[in-house]
C-alpha cells in the first residue's frame, strides 16, 4: 500500500507538472490516473473576499467569466470559457458539454477551498477529440494546481470515455431528450424563455454560444428548486459532499445543451457518477428519486411533455 501512494503520487505531480507546462492532450494522459478536479489552494479567508482575488485572478488571464453563481450558502461558482475552449465544443457529438470550466470557492473545516474541474477528465469523460492546452495551463498559472482529487485511484482516460457507473446506468451519449423544435433558434428561445420565467425554480447561470456547431450550453441554477430531489444543496452538500473533506463544489450548476433543433441533458446517473465515481450505492440510494425529478425539472425548463420516470 505504501509502493502505491507513492506510486499514485508521484503520478499526481506529474499531471500538476504538465498542468503548468501547458501539455494537456489526451494522449499525454491515456496512461495517467486523472482525477475530476483539481485543488488550487485553501485560503483562512472568506468566500467573499477570495472571490474577489480568483476573479481578477483569471480575468488576468484572458478567461471570459460567463457567469456566477451560488448555490448554497458558503459556496460561489464562478463559470469560465475562452474562444478556444468554446470552439473545442463543436468537434464532437455533445462536445459543447466540455465549453466552460467551473472554478468554486467553498468554506470547508479547513478553510476556504479553491477548486475547478480538471479538463483533461473532462475532455475524457465527455469524449472530446482535445482540450486547449491553454486552459490547464492557465488555470493553474491563474490559481494553482495543488493537487487533484476525487477519487481514490482515479481513472484512465480510456476508462472515461466509456465510462458508467454499474451495468444498467447510461454512458455519457445516453442523454435526458428533453424538447424538440421545429429550428435550432426556437429550441435557443423555449430554453431561455424557461430559465427567464424561473420554470420549477431553475434559472440561468449562463448561455454559450459553440462557434462552428449548432450547439448553445446553458448553466442551470437550482438552488432556488423547492424539490429537494432536483436541489444543489441537497443532492450536492447534504448528501454527496456530506462528509467529504474536499469540497466537489465546481461539479455545479447542472447543464442543458441546444444541439440543433433538440435539447438535451446529461443524465445524472452518468454526471454524478462521472464526477464522484467513489459514492457508494448507499449515498446513490439517498438520491434515488433525484434523477427522475431532474429530467422533469429540465424538461419544464426546455418546454418539453411530462414524462414520467421511475428512480436511481
Amino acid at each position: 500500500d505504501v509502493e502505491r501512494s507513492r506510486g499514485l503520487g508521484d503520478v499526481y505531480k506529474r499531471q500538476a507538472a504538465l498542468l503548468l507546462c501547458g501539455i494537456v492532450s489526451l494522449e499525454a494522459y491515456a496512461e495517467d490516473m486523472l482525477q475530476p478536479f483539481i485543488h488550487a489552494y485553501t485560503s483562512n479567508t472568506t468566500v467573499e473576499a477570495e472571490t474577489l482575488k480568483v476573479r481578477e485572478a483569471l480575468k488576468a488571464k484572458q478567461f471570459n467569466i460567463v457567469g456566477e453563481y451560488t448555490p448554497f450558502e458558503n459556496a460561489h461558482v464562478l463559470a469560465v470559457t475562452t474562444d478556444e475552449l468554446a470552439e473545442s465544443g463543436a468537434a464532437t457529438e455533445y462536445g459543447g458539454f466540455g465549453a466552460v470550466n467551473h472554478v468554486a470557492l467553498t468554506q470547508a473545516d479547513d478553510g476556504v477551498q479553491v477548486s475547478y474541474l480538471n479538463p483533461p477528465y473532462v475532455a475524457a469523460a465527455y469524449r472530446m477529440e482535445s482540450m486547449p492546452e491553454s486552459v490547464a495551463k492557465h488555470l493553474a498559472e491563474a490559481v494553482g494546481a495543488k493537487k487533484s482529487f476525487g477519487t481514490e485511484e482515479g481513472r484512465s482516460a480510456d476508462t472515461l470515455a466509456k465510462y458508467h457507473y454499474m451495468v444498467g446506468m447510461e454512458y455519457f451519449p445516453d442523454v435526458y431528450e428533453l424538447a424538440s423544435y421545429k429550428t435550432h433558434s426556437d429550441a435557443v428561445a423555449a430554453v431561455e424563455k424557461g430559465l427567464s420565467e424561473r420554470a420549477g425554480g431553475a434559472a440561468q447561470v449562463y448561455k454559450v454560444v459553440i462557434p462552428g456547431s449548432e450547439q448553445v450550453l446553458f448553466g442551470v441554477s437550482r438552488a432556488e428548486v423547492e424539490d429537494k430531489r432536483a436541489n444543489d444543496g441537497h443532492i450536492l452538500r447534504d448528501t454527496i459532499d456530506a462528509k467529504a473533506a474536499m469540497k466537489s463544489t465546481p461539479y455545479l450548476p447542472y447543464q442543458m445543451l441546444v444541439t440543433g433543433n433538440e435539447v438535451v441533458a446529461l443524465h445524472m446517473r452518468f454526471r454524478a457518477a462521472v464526477f464522484h465515481p467513489d459514492l457508494t450505492m448507499g449515498t446513490f440510494g439517498k438520491l434515488i428519486s433525484s434523477p427522475g425529478a431532474i429530467e422533469d425539472l429540465l424538461r419544464k425548463v426546455a418546454g418539453g411533455k411530462s414524462k414520467k420516470k421511475f428512480g436511481f
